[in-house]
C-alpha cells in the first residue's frame, strides 16, 4: 500500500482524544517528570496539590514521590498533566496536525538533534497516534540522554572544582598583587621625597650659577679677556700651519717610503737580470773562445759522434725551439748540429699552424721556449704535453744566442 494512503487511513481512523498521564505505561512516568519538569517546578505543584512532603525531603525523594502519584488519577496527578500541557502548548500544537508515525519519527529526530526534547517527549508520549516501538525509542533515547547529563554533570562539577581553586588562587595572587601596589606605593612616596630634595639642590645650584654668570659678564668687560682672545687666535693660527706642515712632511715621507719599495723591487729585479745576464755572457764567451780558437773549423771532426767543444755532446738529440725570431733560427741549428744534435723549430703560432706543433713535439727530445717571444697558447700546449710524455721543457728568460747556448749546456748535463 502507498505510503500517502496509509497516512491518510491512519488520520482518518486516529483517536481524538490524547492519553494522560496516568494512562502511560509506568516506566515512562520516571522519564517524563524528570526530563519535562524542573525541581522548581515540583516544589511548586507539591504546594499546590497539598501534598504533606518534609521541607528538608532530598530532590530524588520528591521525583519518585510524584512518579509513585503520577500512576493513578487523582487530583495531583491531574494538576501534574495540566501543568504540562499549559508548558509544552506549542509542541502539543505542532505534533496534533501529525498522525503518521513516520512523520512523529521525524519531528522526534529533530527534536533531538537541537537537544530540545522536553516538549517532544511530553507531546510524542501523549500523543493518540504513536505506536509502542516509536514510543521504546523514545525511551531509550531518554535513557541514554540521561547518561549522558550525568557525565556532563560529573564533568561540570570537575570543572567547577577546578575553578574553585583556579579563583582560590587568583585570590591569593590578587593579596599580593595589592601587597606589591602597596609598596610600590611606598617606593613612589621614596622617590617623590628624593626628587623633592634634588630639586631643592638643584635650585641651590641654579643661584650659584646666575652669580657665575655674572662675574663671567663682568670679567668679559674688561681688558685681560681681548687680550687672551687674541692669545688664543694667535696659536690657533700656528697651530694650523703646523698641522699642515706635519701633513706635508706625512705625505712626503710616504712617497720616498713608496719610492724606496719600488727602487728595492727594480734592484731585485736588475740583480736577477744581471745575474742572467752574466751566465750568458760566460756561456757565449765560452763559445766564443771555442769558435775563435784555431783548433776549432768548419771541418772540425766529431770523434765517435760525441762533440769535443766545451765538453758538450747532445747525442743526437732532437732539440726542439719554440718561439723566438725567425733570423737566428739557422745560427741555432748550426749551433746544435755542432754539438752533434737535430733542430727543430716553430713560430709559436704566428706563421706555423697549432698542427704543425702538435706533430713535431712528438719528436723532440727536448723542448726551449723563449718567454719573450712565444704565444700563451703554445706555451700552455707545450707544458701539457712535456708533463704527459716526461720530456724535458726549459723556459729561457729571453731569445738570445747566449740564453740558447746555456739551455742547451742544460739539455746535454
Amino acid at each position: 500500500m502507498p505510503a500517502e494512503q496509509t497516512t491518510q487511513n491512519e488520520s482518518r481512523t486516529a483517536p481524538p482524544q490524547r492519553r494522560k498521564l496516568w494512562e502511560l505505561q509506568p516506566r515512562f512516568h520516571c522519564s517524563v517528570i524528570g526530563t519535562c519538569l524542573t525541581r522548581r517546578e515540583l516544589r511548586q505543584l507539591c504546594r499546590k496539590a497539598n501534598v504533606v512532603v518534609n521541607l528538608k525531603v532530598s530532590d530524588y525523594e520528591l521525583h519518585r514521590s510524584f512518579v509513585n502519584l503520577a500512576e493513578e488519577s487523582a487530583y495531583p496527578s491531574r494538576l501534574l498533566h495540566k501543568h504540562l500541557d499549559n508548558k509544552y502548548k506549542q509542541a502539543i500544537q505542532q505534533c496534533r496536525k501529525i498522525c503518521a508515525n513516520t512523520e512523529l519519527k521525524q519531528y522526534w529526530l529533530k527534536a533531538v538533534k537541537k537537544g530540545d526534547v522536553a516538549g517532544a517527549l511530553w507531546a510524542l508520549s501523549t500523543h493518540p497516534c504513536i505506536d509502542d516501538a516509536l514510543l521504546d525509542q523514545i525511551y531509550g533515547d531518554i535513557h541514554m540522554l540521561s547518561h549522558l547529563a550525568g557525565a556532563s554533570t560529573h564533568i561540570d562539577m570537575q570543572t567547577y572544582t577546578l575553578q574553585c581553586q583556579r579563583a582560590e588562587n587568583l585570590e591569593s595572587q590578587l593579596i599580593k598583587m595589592r601587597q606589591d601596589k602597596k609598596r610600590i606605593a611606598q617606593d613612589k612616596e621614596q622617590v617623590i621625597q628624593s626628587m623633592s630634595e634634588r630639586l631643592i639642590q638643584a635650585q641651590a645650584v641654579k643661584r650659584r650659577l646666575q652669580q657665575a654668570e655674572q662675574q663671567l659678564l663682568q670679567f668679559e668687560k674688561g681688558s685681560t679677556l681681548s687680550e687672551l682672545r687674541k692669545q688664543l687666535t694667535s696659536l690657533s693660527a700656528k697651530l694650523d700651519t703646523s698641522q699642515t706642515q706635519k701633513e706635508c712632511a706625512e705625505n712626503t715621507a710616504k712617497e720616498w717610503q713608496q719610492l724606496a719599495l719600488s727602487s728595492e723591487d727594480r734592484n731585485l729585479r736588475l740583480e736577477q737580470s744581471l745575474a742572467e745576464s752574466q751566465q750568458e755572457r760566460d756561456a757565449l764567451e765560452a763559445l766564443l773562445a771555442r769558435f775563435l780558437s784555431g783548433s776549432c773549423q768548419d771541418s772540425c771532426p766529431i770523434e765517435n759522434g760525441t762533440a769535443t767543444e766545451l765538453n758538450l755532446d747532445l747525442c743526437n738529440r732532437c732539440i726542439l725551439y719554440v718561439g723566438g725570431r725567425s733570423n737566428q733560427k739557422s745560427h741555432f741549428r748550426m749551433l746544435v748540429e755542432r754539438y752533434n744534435g737535430r733542430f727543430i723549430h716553430h713560430d709559436g703560432g704566428k706563421e706555423d699552424s697549432r698542427h704543425y706543433l702538435s706533430s713535431v713535439l712528438p719528436r723532440a727530445d727536448a723542448v726551449l721556449c723563449p718567454l719573450d717571444c712565444i704565444s700563451h697558447d703554445a706555451v700552455r700546449r707545450i707544458k701539457q704535453f712535456c708533463n704527459r710524455h716526461g720530456k724535458p721543457l726549459i723556459m729561457l728568460p729571453r731569445g738570445s744566442l747566449s740564453a740558447f747556448a746555456q739551455g742547451l749546456t742544460r739539455v746535454a748535463s
